[in-house]
């Protein structure tokens, strides 16, 4: 065999196989190290985008879950409303079964007939405080100012309107007077008109310089922040006067819970809460009076009425709850599921892994030991020369 060091094959080779013996064994201490089996798209491009559409899929379904729960607590908050107001129209039977009696006279009616007022008094006000992450629930759910055909905003550089808050606004437009000498203004939809005077909340007509205030029409259930020169986030200030004419404009968009993790229907749950406000269909308490036998007597029909209603209004949110109940069950499964298969694609199998980083390192051991071994040709040569 002939001498040459000019062209060493064997060591050229055994230096090649060095080469991806350690760029094998960086692979594997990095899939080590993170605990992924895929850590770049060269590794494997066809597992790596299923893989990405798993963590994809559980990120949705993750975040599904967390809004079934919230819209379980949203209705649990509606439910546990209507618990009260289903417990003040009992009441309100009783005493109209009372008032029915020929045992009382007319004063006694009386003070019967002011606790009823007060009872539809409060059942008012509970459906407008009865709110859930600043959204009213038993009144108007759903409900939006459209700031779009809304003036009062619109034109908030002239008006200085810088928020409207809705606490249960019925749906529809709503438009202000508002006279440049009275410190008053006044909102109104057609049905409600009130009155609110501004008080120390202006100096000489305006809003001060740097503030807000806000201007509260419960009756309504519209709240307007009027903003001062200068103030944070304006891009007007408030003068008597300036909202005569302007609108607000309340649209209806109902309540939808996005239970899944695509744009889909079957991913989505509308539903609308009812108006339990006593004017309202379901109650439906308007002109009733307890203050004479008769109007007793026709009252206990319509309250009975309103019993069966209210009933079935929370009767129809218990259902809801039941099936809220059930997605949340299906969808912790889901990703239970979907996590079990992308772990499958995704992450390391440490025992291979292992085995694998320890027969490279057996390689390169002898992948030296042969490399030192491929040199002894050349040395031969050389001494040749001496």
């Amino acid at each position: 065999m002939a001498l040459s060091f000019n062209s060493n094959v064997s060591a050229t080779r055994t230096s090649n196989i060095l080469g991806q013996v350690e760029r094998d064994s960086q692979d594997r201490r990095a899939r080590l190290s993170s605990g992924i089996a895929i850590n770049s798209s060269r590794e494997s491009a066809a597992r790596l985008s299923i893989s990405e559409g798993m963590r994809a899929e559980l990120g949705g379904l993750t975040q599904g879950t967390r809004n079934a729960e919230n819209a379980l607590d949203l209705l649990r908050t509606a439910e546990g409303g209507m618990n009260e107001i289903s417990t003040m129209v009992i009441r309100m039977r009783e005493l109209a079964v009372q008032s029915s009696s020929a045992t009382l006279n007319n004063k006694n009616r009386e003070a019967i007939e002011a606790e009823f007022n007060q009872l539809k008094g409060e059942m008012d006000r509970l459906v407008r405080v009865a709110s859930y992450n600043e959204q009213t629930v038993l009144s108007s759910f759903g409900n939006a100012v459209n700031k779009e055909t809304s003036t009062a905003l619109t034109d908030a550089a002239k008006t200085g309107a810088r928020y409207v808050k809705l606490t249960g606004a019925p749906e529809g437009i709503y438009t202000f007077i508002d006279r440049s000498d009275d410190n008053e203004i006044t909102l109104g939809n057609g049905v409600i008109t009130q009155t609110v005077n501004l008080g120390s909340r202006t100096v000489d007509g305006q809003v001060a310089e740097g503030t807000t205030q806000s201007v509260n029409f419960d009756k309504l259930g519209i709240e307007v922040i009027l903003s001062g020169e200068g103030a944070q986030d304006a891009t007007g200030a408030y003068t008597d006067g300036e909202l005569s004419g302007k609108t607000i404009t309340v649209d209806n968009l109902g309540g939808s819970f996005q239970l899944g993790s695509d744009a889909v229907p079957a991913d989505r749950l509308d539903y609308e809460i009812a108006d339990l406000q006593t004017d309202g269909p379901v109650l439906n308490l308007t002109n009733v009076s307890l203050g004479t036998m008769d109007s007793a007597r026709s009252a206990l029909t319509r309250l009975e009425e309103t019993t069966n209603r209210i009933s079935k209004v929370r009767g129809d949110v218990g259902a809801v709850i039941n099936r809220l109940t059930h997605t949340l069950d299906h969808t912790t499964g889901s990703i239970e599921r979907i996590g079990a298969s992308e772990s499958t694609v995704r992450d390391v199998d440490y025992a291979w892994e292992t085995a694998q980083l320890a027969r490279n390192e057996i390689i390169r051991q002898a992948s030296v030991a042969t490399l030192a071994k491929t040199n002894i040709s050349a040395s031969l040569a050389v001494s040749l020369l001496q």
